[in-house]
């Protein structure tokens, strides 16, 4: 009888300890499934677009124009006859530039349900751009040259009617100008 007594009581202890384990998952079942709907719904901060270090338009402009003009005025000066050649060109800007992005896009959709059975569904969007970068520099993607208003060119040998139509054509060639954007006039001696 007492070995039954014992063996009954060593049952009853494996099934408490079943019966506790079962508990027990329960318990954390929930506290996961929770875990899961806090992540979900939680807000997502807006990311920041990236900060690009761009030099200062002017500067650049200006030192785009100074290249230009010298580089235009060296080649010009070694046309026949033109003598000496000083170049002023204008732009419109100092270029511009593509830069590759990342974009993305979420939708999150909740429908609820209130005790006296209304529904309610809320749609929210979230859309998120900005500059993609490698190796601690962002990704350029395209550089279009600046925009060329107008070339002025004064040469020594202007005067002659031949020499202003070489410089005319020699600086809307270079520049891929047409001939209208370009004035050549004579320098005064």
């Amino acid at each position: 009888m007492l070995e039954e007594w014992i063996r009954g009581s060593q049952v009853e202890d494996d099934e408490k300890r079943i019966v506790d384990w079962s508990k027990w998952s329960r318990y954390l079942l929930a506290i996961v499934v929770c875990i899961g709907l806090l992540a979900l719904i939680w807000p997502m901060g807006k990311s920041q677009p990236a900060k690009v270090a761009v030099p200062s338009s002017s500067n650049s402009l200006n030192q785009v124009k100074e290249n230009m003009s010298q580089e235009l005025q060296s080649i010009l000066s070694q046309v026949e006859g033109a003598g000496q050649v000083g170049v002023s060109i204008t732009l419109s800007s100092n270029g511009s530039k593509n830069y590759a992005r990342n974009s993305k896009n979420e939708i999150r959709e909740t429908s609820e349900q209130d005790r006296n059975g209304g529904d309610r569904n809320i749609r929210e969007e979230n859309m998120s751009s900005d500059i993609a970068v490698s190796g601690s520099s962002a990704l350029l993607v395209e550089e279009k040259a600046p925009e060329i208003l107008g070339v002025l060119v004064v040469a020594e040998g202007a005067g002659d009617a031949a020499v202003k139509e070489q410089l005319t054509d020699a600086t809307a060639t270079l520049l891929n100008v047409s001939p209208h954007q370009v004035r050549v006039v004579r320098k005064e001696e």
